[in-house]
């Protein structure tokens, strides 16, 4: 970014959370070495991308990088199998003049099948999505695919810059979301019928897959060929 520009604190402030939940660093995924990634330096690229475990957790994932003069962010929370939590989805993107996100809590069900579901971990968040309904640039997804796994109080924006202050602002429906988030995981207890479970594991998969066939390209296509495809493949496992 340009000299003198306060980038934001996104992947700070969404980790400083986390530890609400006493994570532990993961320092391997699926017995792959993340000391590559963990503190990434390459010609154009900087950040880190980070793997944490946690009760009741499969993995909690933070990446915070940037490519050229633009500042990447991605925050992911995969619940355990025996818990039927949503998946926690946050996206930034970060310029010198705009900024770009999207944060959601991904339901692990059909949402408008289980009244039950959706009450609980979505409806009950809707205060949160109406106070930062007003913030400006707020509009839908464009991603229609990634738009699909989205539930019905998702928040998304593009943001023209026109004061440094609102580089806080924006990070706001991150942190208030995990914060939500985090008081589910707390609350969570074990146990769902074995028809629920199949959902649940179906879904959750299902959802896995997408965003990081999604991501793969925005990856490759953002880093450029400075970054190996074994490289930007343990990304993915990293974050999905």
């Amino acid at each position: 970014m340009g000299e003198g520009i306060q980038q934001s604190a996104y992947g700070e402030s969404l980790t400083d959370l986390i530890r609400e939940l006493a994570v532990h660093d993961m320092r391997e995924v699926g017995g792959r070495d993340l000391a590559s990634v963990r503190d990434l330096v390459l010609p154009g690229v900087r950040g880190s991308f980070r793997a944490y475990g946690a009760d009741k957790i499969d993995k909690i994932a933070i990446s915070d990088f940037t490519v050229g003069d633009v500042r990447y962010g991605l925050c992911t929370v995969f619940p355990a199998e025996d818990y039927d939590l949503p998946i926690f989805f946050s996206a930034w993107k970060e310029s010198e003049k705009e900024i770009t996100f999207l944060v959601d809590l991904m339901p692990a069900v059909d949402f408008l099948v289980d009244e039950g579901y959706r009450k609980k971990y979505l409806e009950s968040i809707e205060p949160l999505w109406d106070k930062f309904a007003g913030l400006p640039g707020i509009r839908p997804e464009e991603n229609d695919t990634i738009r699909s796994l989205c539930s019905i109080v998702y928040t998304a924006a593009v943001v023209p810059i026109e004061r440094e202050g609102m580089r806080l602002a924006l990070l706001a429906p991150h942190t208030e979301y995990l914060k939500s988030y985090i008081g589910f995981v707390k609350d969570a207890a074990a146990g769902m019928s074995d028809t629920k479970r199949k959902e649940v594991v179906r879904k959750r998969a299902a959802i896995r897959a997408t965003l990081r066939a999604q991501h793969e390209e925005l990856f490759k296509g953002a880093m450029g060929y400075g970054v190996d495809s074994a490289l930007r493949e343990l990304m993915m496992d990293v974050l999905f």
